[in-house]
């Protein structure tokens, strides 16, 4: 009994392990599907649901605005890469993604 009672255990820590959806390759699908010219107005429209992006805190490099992704819903990315969505003339240009 009591080994059954550790296998189920087990059984239940893999099912949670392995049933929490990560959105990580979601969102660099999003973000990489972006067209190159999309307005910041559409691409704030077309955020998905399980990303967070800090809109009222852009970065300014130069003529760039690069506006972070703060959260992507159930994340496991093990080298915590970091995220940036970038616009030039209030226009997407791409994506930064460093360490």
């Amino acid at each position: 009994m009591k080994k059954l009672k550790s296998i189920l255990g087990l059984l239940t820590v893999l099912l949670l392990l392995t049933s929490c959806k990560s959105y990580y390759n979601d969102t660099i699908d999003w973000m990489d599907n972006l067209k190159p010219g999309t307005s910041l107005a559409d691409v704030k429209k077309m955020q998905p649901d399980f990303v967070k992006i800090n809109w009222d805190k852009p970065d300014t490099v130069d003529n760039q605005v690069r506006f972070w992704v703060t959260e992507i819903k159930g994340n496991k990315d093990a080298l915590a890469m970091s995220h940036l969505l970038v616009f030039v003339n209030n226009k997407y240009t791409g994506r930064e993604s460093h360490k």
